[in-house]
């Protein structure tokens, strides 16, 4: 392919430059596969996204699947705690007890709504700063927050700590010296 540039403005010449740049911009891409060969199966060298959702957002049915299936968002899955668990996610208050309602406009929401709830947000934090910026469900003023009826923290967690005898008679004591990080000292 032959162009001649005589005769055209420097302007034109940056502009199909430019043209030219962009539509060839996947040759400046590296590949995410190592340039020699190898004997396992090679995988495809571009992340691509599952045509589904697309799908069923142009569709208008992403609010039915999520109906199905409280686990896809975090506010189906903070509101199937509140209602079967009677307890929050995430350090959240719980949606049917929280000071904010909860579902709170989103940025797709009328601007003004998003601003409303911002302005109370701020009055909330200024109201009480240290209960906003350090949430806990233990010490939770509002009374929102909780592990469920009948369950400690410890009984929340998914891994449990492990439980410790603190009988003085299977321990070693009397060592002189500084115990550092449960390492007995090594002054006698």
């Amino acid at each position: 392919l032959h162009c001649t540039f005589e005769g055209r403005r420097i302007s034109t010449m940056l502009r199909e430059l430019v043209l030219f740049t962009l539509a060839s911009a996947a040759a400046y891409v590296l590949p995410s596969c190592p340039a020699g060969r190898s004997h396992v199966a090679r995988t495809l060298a571009h992340v691509s996204m599952d045509e589904t959702i697309m799908q069923k957002a142009l569709a208008g049915e992403l609010e039915e699947e999520g109906a199905e299936n409280v686990f896809l968002t975090e506010v189906g899955w903070a509101s199937y705690l509140d209602r079967e668990a009677k307890s929050s996610y995430n350090m959240n208050q719980r949606p049917s007890l929280a000071e904010d309602g909860y579902f709170t406009p989103s940025i797709f929401a009328n601007p003004l709504d998003v601003l409303i709830s911002w302005k109370d947000a701020l009055l909330r934090t200024a109201a009480n700063p240290l209960e906003t910026a350090f949430p806990t469900i233990s010490n939770d003023e509002s009374g929102a927050r909780s592990w469920g009826p009948g369950v400690t923290e410890v009984k929340a967690r998914t891994i449990k700590p492990k439980v410790k005898d603190f009988d003085p008679k299977k321990r070693i004591t009397g060592i002189p010296g500084f115990n550092a990080f449960g390492a007995p000292s090594s002054k006698s």
